[in-house]
């Protein structure tokens, strides 16, 4: 196969100072590209750390997702411990740690950014 990864992935936000801070500061990404698009928007991409995986902000009426479908699904190793350092930074949890329904090694997590967006966390099941 010739693709390596996803290159972007749309969020929609209402005040991209406040998502870039959010995201930034609270989520541990980092900003991989900041620039005026036009003379009320900037594009804006973050980067997780040691990876390729970036998000842009979009502004809100472009991008639409429902209520019961979350924006972002974030992967992490210690699902417990990444929830706990996030409602210490007072992010807002929908849903704490549980099992997965379909799976008794799988984890997640919900919460809210600061543009109500839901964004999922997956803990990576154990190897072996």
């Amino acid at each position: 196969m010739a693709f390596t990864g996803i290159f972007i992935l749309p969020l929609p936000v209402d005040d991209q100072d406040r998502a870039l801070a959010f995201y930034r500061d609270r989520i541990g990404m980092e900003v991989a590209l900041d620039a005026d698009l036009d003379e009320d928007w900037r594009i804006i991409m973050m980067k997780l750390p040691e990876t390729q995986t970036k998000i842009q902000f979009a502004r809100r009426q472009e991008v639409k997702y429902s209520e019961e479908v979350p924006a972002l699904y974030l992967e992490c190793a210690d699902l417990d411990a990444e929830t706990a350092r996030l409602k210490s930074e007072g992010v807002r949890f929908v849903m704490n740690p549980t099992e997965l329904p379909w799976s008794d090694t799988e984890r997640f997590a919900m919460f809210s950014d600061s543009e109500n967006n839901t964004i999922v966390m997956h803990e990576t099941p154990p190897k072996g």
